[in-house]
């Protein structure tokens, strides 16, 4: 072997130039015939061009971002985004692949990249009505509300006839309670487009939360007359038709309370009748959970109806709740909520069972209490809550993480009254701190501690705590359920115009014998709301406190 050899050749910086420049010509001119392909409408040969552009040159941009529309328009969503994002790659600035790409990542669901690609598409191009007006409806999608509205309000500046933006704008001030503002947004959007199905859902939605009722059915039934198996609609009309008190009908439409694709199993023509006992007795039934805790809660005593009657039940249940509601001591066979399987003679949703036994407002079942709590925990908690003066459960928001919260919660700072009404207050809240009330009533609360009711074991340590208070007083979430399939004394604290199942101007519930309604006024004062909370304790509990801060419990850890 030689000692040293020839280093490979270099080749020198121009000679591969020419070869380049000449694939480039011929890829360009592809790209130039895709176009013009596309432009008459002939996409199968636009995307033979394309093709072989991108073999000549695959790091081609333009033509990678034309692809990519071409895969769009034709519902080809992952390899649509496979070319957008090799554009913006090999060209950072290419505003319409950006664009492109934040609208369909947030179709997808992808709201954080898609916040990227539309922020990102708004700076190439600050003017443009489009991107502005996505990139507010994907604020929105992460609750920006406040930015989204400014975004799309910019959008309809830039473009009064983009609709879409001002159905988002609508969308996005009904979340923030500006429900005026909404209807002028739905309203514009309507007449921009009259046949905008989603744009008279929306004008329903808000015109219902201003206590507009009428006017609310007119907008669902011109919705429906654009199509009458439009879910949105029927869902919504039903559930006005319930918080108006008309169950015959609101039942139905409640049905399509879900949104297309996420029904947990078929719909069910099954009817139960307990004067009619052959409807029941002897036969295999599945029960599915198919809501919230509270729905769980509220609708459970169908459950009970069904097994006393003697059908064999089976429900599909979140594990967490077997404990509470299997000391109800009904036979029932339990299995996890995502099992659907076996054999049954009929299927159903927890909360088709109002439809499936007829009910109407006079003939809720209420045999209260439906629900027990432990014995052995509600005696040790009976101990640990000892002391004078009225004990009251305190709950003033839901789940964080729940859409319609902001609407359902109390604010903190409309409490404060209740620190002169002379209770102990217990936070029946979970994941509660003292920072998250006022100072003048954090001397009047107690707190459990960390990891309250955070157990295997849902509710267990509230229910006891409930049976040892002298009344709980919640917002709208599963604590008042829970009170009020307990039989406590539970006094509700409702916005103006509030869910479904509360209806209009009753102040008490057929679901709920022991429940006290409390409604906002117009407007929503839930300051004054509380003011008439703290007097009627004054006036219901003699034995109020007065002039004194409620002494501290110990912390104690759920099931201890």
């Amino acid at each position: 072997m030689n000692a040293a050899s020839a280093a490979p050749a270099q080749p020198a910086p121009n000679q591969e130039a020419p070869a380049k420049q000449a694939l480039m010509r011929e890829a360009r001119a592809h790209y130039a015939l895709g176009l013009s392909e596309q432009s008459a409408g002939r996409m199968d040969a636009a995307i033979a061009h394309l093709d072989a552009a991108l073999r000549l040159a695959p790091d081609f941009p333009e033509a990678l971002s034309t692809g990519g529309y071409i895969l769009q328009s034709r519902g080809h969503i992952a390899g649509a985004l496979a070319f957008y994002g090799r554009a913006v790659e090999l060209k950072p600035d290419d505003f319409t692949s950006l664009f492109n790409m934040g609208g369909l990542l947030l179709g997808q669901g992808e709201r954080g990249l898609a916040l990227d690609c539309l922020s990102r598409a708004c700076a190439l191009q600050p003017r443009h009505a489009g991107a502005a007006a996505n990139y507010g409806a994907a604020l929105a999608e992460i609750g920006r509300l406040e930015d989204a509205v400014e975004h799309l309000r910019r959008a309809l500046a830039l473009d009064p006839n983009l609709g879409p933006a001002a159905l988002n704008l609508g969308n996005a001030l009904m979340r923030l309670g500006r429900y005026e503002e909404a209807h002028r947004a739905y309203a514009l959007a309507l007449a921009l487009r009259p046949d905008y199905l989603l744009a008279w859902v929306g004008l329903g939605i808000v015109a219902k939360e201003m206590g507009r009722f009428d006017e609310a059915m007119a907008a669902y039934d011109r919705a429906l007359a654009i199509d009458p198996n439009s879910i949105e609609t029927r869902g919504n009309r039903g559930c006005l038709q319930l918080l108006l008190g008309d169950f015959a009908e609101g039942w139905e439409g409640y049905e399509d309370r879900w949104f297309e694709g996420c029904r947990p199993l078929p719909a069910s023509s099954a009817r139960f009748d307990l004067a009619a006992p052959e409807t029941i007795r002897g036969r295999r039934i599945l029960v599915v959970n198919d809501h919230g805790l509270g729905d769980s809660i509220q609708f459970f005593r169908y459950v009970l109806l069904l097994a006393q009657a003697g059908a064999d039940v089976t429900f599909a249940a979140p594990e967490k709740l077997r404990r509470l509601l299997g000391g109800s001591g009904a036979a029932l066979a339990w299995r996890d909520e995502s099992d659907l399987s076996g054999a049954f003679d009929a299927a159903l949703a927890i909360s088709s069972l109002p439809r499936a036994f007829a009910t109407r407002v006079d003939t809720v079942p209420a045999p209260i209490p439906y629900l027990r709590a432990d014995p052995a925990l509600q005696a040790r908690w009976r101990e640990k809550l000892a002391g004078p003066g009225p004990k009251i459960g305190l709950c003033w928001r839901g789940s964080q993480d729940f859409r319609v919260d902001p609407r359902r919660s109390i604010p903190p700072e409309a409490l404060v009254p209740l620190a002169a009404a002379g209770a102990r207050f217990f936070a029946l809240q979970k994941d509660a701190t003292p920072e998250e009330l006022p100072e003048p009533l954090r001397p009047h609360v107690q707190f459990f501690g960390a990891g309250y009711d955070d157990g295997p074991d849902a509710f267990v340590d509230t229910a006891a705590i409930m049976a040892e208070l002298d009344l709980v007083i919640s917002c709208d979430t599963s604590t008042a359920h829970l009170a009020g399939a307990l039989g406590r004394p539970v006094w509700l604290a409702l916005r103006h115009v509030a869910e479904w199942r509360w209806m209009t101007e009753r102040l008490d519930s057929p679901w709920y014998p022991t429940m006290r309604l409390f409604r906002c006024g117009a407007g929503d004062d839930w300051r004054g709301l509380f003011e008439t909370i703290a007097g009627e304790i004054a006036r219901g509990f003699p034995q109020a406190i007065r002039g004194e801060p409620a002494p501290v419990v110990p912390i104690w850890h759920i099931g201890e």
